[in-house]
């Protein structure tokens, strides 16, 4: 009976072709468009862009996923994950991959996107590593970058050289140019190496401070299930533990146009191979496994950028230090007295255990810097951390039962703050499901690697109750929701008092047929912020709304071309101040011809917006490349990205050129960046070199 149904589904199907694939990389884009679409945060998106990009290229055997394998599909929800879950124990090992139709809460768009990440196979004994195989058989990757401007920036500008003695930070040390290499060697993810060298725009390159090349070095290896190790990892890595309360490191996901996917996922460690100079650990941590339980234990140690207040010449060691530095940029005299002069220690652990449909973990984490950190506090930071270390200790739990998912975790800091998180997922029906979230975090809670799910960035002085909801009324139909309200505890960054606010959601997708879907979406805050300036006394609080409404529009018209359309609309009302108002419209050609090894993704868009009214997009950028610029001012945002395979499975390339023109300014930028005129643009150009034995290379005239 069951191979009947199946027999059926692949003759009947109308909604799953694997014709219909975007090409390659399109899907990932997609996915991480519709992530960062609600962001407006410079999220580096490297590790997310790394997993999908395995599994595209070594599809995951569904009927050997694991928990954490499908929870790196950052786009599956917890019911999904645990639906496929169990039609494998009950259901057995599927014979074709269009029995993903007949998992419950599959909707057909949620396997269109699954369907380039996974396949049918059958199960095979895990084996342990083979050293000789891997070296044969495994595969290099090598991308080469450089990034520039066109228009000269003040900081590169010519200066006469007894003004710039007088002032030696007045111009950048080095060239305009940002230089990107990046290696990697994988075996079937059992075996990984590689490094990552940048340097950036105005850093010196060879010369100077650098004299050894690259201002920033960073290089991992991973060993997977060796012995009763699940993991080795030796350099730089990742670390992440529960709901990111007491340790995460990694990127997290928050309020995004997916209202269900509020746990944070994939619990353990990661190679880093991103360009973030500070926040990653680097030194040794593995996992091992002893039946149910799974032990990780984490060591780092590496310098960091701080500023200093003063430095004892004798030791060469500074005394104190104000804040830390996370730009990463090393351009100037001051910039590179900032450059790594702070010693942090880090080690910890986790102690995990596993049941079919319960986990409970304990996490810890101690971490010492080389000297106190002491800056100047003003009244909002009043319970920020100051000193040379901290610690933090945290229990975490999942569990689920029928249709219902629950998950949670209590940390608590060095000082006696803490946090509090608990949530829960519900499925009422296949086509209806809930999410909801508490939080509590107290304002004096302090934790340096931790991201919990909140409106603000850091995990403390704030408590909320979060409400999602996914709803698909008809067969094309998506309707996805949430409320958030929230309050903060103390004062916070242009809050002279504590404050609250809500943020509302909403959209509506609808997919015409297999060549056209459309989509509007709403979005609501509300918040509580400072008033004018002119008050003499304390300034009261008053409330700031802002508003967006965005109409989308993809329509196949060929085999080869995809268009899109946006429009987008913003308001900004502070109850003291005029209103303020955004407005973006543009239009997207993605060509793909099917004789030619290319492809070519072109926009051209008009933008008028004021400051407080500004939009965010996802542009198509170079692979690993993220853009999601920021429209301010009046004017339009034209791009083309090129990517072209000069020899099929082994040599491609970048070119993408953006450019932002200004009819409202003389000027773009300020200081050092100051740009003289109103126009605005940038290359990028980019290499990708893969070896794999295993491959046959094809070149393409």
């Amino acid at each position: 009976m069951r191979f009947s149904i199946i027999y059926c589904l692949i003759i009947l199907t109308t909604n799953i072709s694997f014709a219909q694939f975007p090409e390659n990389t399109k899907i990932i884009e997609n996915i991480i468009e519709e992530i960062a679409t609600s962001s407006e945060e410079a999220i580096d998106y490297t590790s997310l862009f790394d997993d999908l990009m395995f599994f595209l290229e070594n599809p995951l055997n569904i009927n050997t996923a694991t928990r954490a394998d499908l929870e790196t599909i950052q786009f599956l929800n917890d019911f999904q994950i645990e639906n496929i879950l169990h039609y494998q124990r009950y259901s057995g090992e599927m014979q074709t991959i269009y029995e993903l139709q007949l998992v419950e809460g599959l909707s057909s768009e949620a396997i269109q996107m699954l369907l380039p990440f996974v396949m049918v196979a059958k199960a095979e004994k895990q084996q342990i590593p083979d050293f000789k195989k891997a070296i044969k058989f495994g595969k290099h990757t090598v991308f080469l970058r450089t990034i520039f401007l066109i228009q000269e920036q003040k900081g590169f500008s010519d200066i006469d050289e007894a003004e710039l003695e007088l002032n030696k930070n007045k111009r950048y040390l080095g060239n305009k140019y940002k230089y990107y290499t990046r290696y990697q060697f994988d075996y079937k993810k059992k075996i990984q190496f590689g490094f990552v060298a940048e340097k950036d725009a105005g850093e010196e390159f060879f010369a100077g401070a650098q004299k050894y090349g690259f201002d920033y070095y960073s290089g991992h290896i991973v060993i997977k299930d060796f012995w009763k190790f699940k993991n080795i990892f030796i350099g730089d890595y990742h670390v992440k533990f529960g709901q990111s309360l007491a340790i995460c490191s990694d990127l997290v996901l928050g309020k995004s146009s997916y209202p269900l996917n509020i746990r944070r996922k994939f619990n353990g460690i990661k190679k880093y191979s991103s360009t973030d100079e500070n926040k990653f650990m680097r030194g040794f941590a593995g996992t091992a496994v002893f039946g149910n339980f799974d032990i990780t234990g984490f060591i780092s140690y590496k310098n960091i950028d701080g500023n200093i207040e003063k430095l004892d010449t004798l030791t060469n060691n500074s005394d104190i230090f104000t804040s830390f530095v996370r730009t990463g940029m090393h351009r100037t005299i001051n910039e590179l007295e900032d450059r790594k002069n702070i010693s942090e220690f880090i080690y910890g652990g986790n102690l995990q255990w596993n049941k079919k449909r319960f986990k409970i973990g304990a996490s810890f984490i101690q971490y010492h810097f080389g000297t106190d950190l002491k800056k100047e506090i003003k009244p909002y930071q009043k319970f920020d951390f100051q000193g040379s270390k901290n610690a933090n200790a945290s229990i975490d739990y999942q569990a689920n039962y029928h249709n219902f998912y629950f998950f949670g975790e209590t940390a608590v800091s060095l000082n006696g703050g803490f946090a509090i998180l608990n949530g829960t997922l519900i499925s009422l029906v296949p086509q209806v499901s809930l999410a909801a979230l508490h939080r509590h975090y107290t304002r004096d809670y302090r934790a340096y690697y931790s991201t919990g799910f909140a409106e603000k960035a850091g995990t403390s002085n704030e408590k909320g109750l979060y409400i999602g909801t996914e709803i698909h009324p008809f067969r094309k139909f998506t309707i996805t929701a949430y409320y958030d309200i929230y309050k903060f505890l103390w004062l916070r960054f242009n809050a002279d008092a504590p404050s609250d606010g809500f943020d509302f959601f909403s959209s509506i997708s609808y997919n015409i047929n297999r060549y056209i879907k459309a989509g509007i979406r709403y979005k609501h805050e509300n918040k509580q912020v400072n008033g004018a300036d002119d008050y003499t006394s304390i300034r009261p609080l008053v409330i700031s709304k802002k508003q967006e409404f965005r109409f989308n529009i993809s329509y196949r018209v060929s085999k080869t071309i995809l268009l899109k359309n946006r429009l987008g609309i913003s308001q900004y009302k502070k109850e003291d101040r005029s209103t303020e108002t955004g407005f973006l419209l543009y239009q997207d050609i993605n060509y793909s011809p099917q004789s030619f090894p290319m492809v070519v993704n072109f926009r051209f868009g008009l933008f008028d917006t004021d400051y407080n009214a500004r939009i965010y997009s996802y542009e198509n950028d170079i692979l690993y490349g993220y853009s999601i610029p920021a429209y301010v001012g009046k004017g339009f945002r034209t791009y083309f990205n090129i990517r072209y395979t000069v020899v099929e499975n082994f040599i491609d390339i970048w070119i993408r050129y953006s450019q932002f023109g200004y009819v409202d300014k003389e000027n773009i930028g300020t200081q050092l960046t100051e740009i003289n005129g109103n126009n605005k643009s940038e290359v990028k150009l980019q290499m990708r070199i893969k070896l794999n034995r295993r491959k046959k290379y094809k070149i393409n005239k």
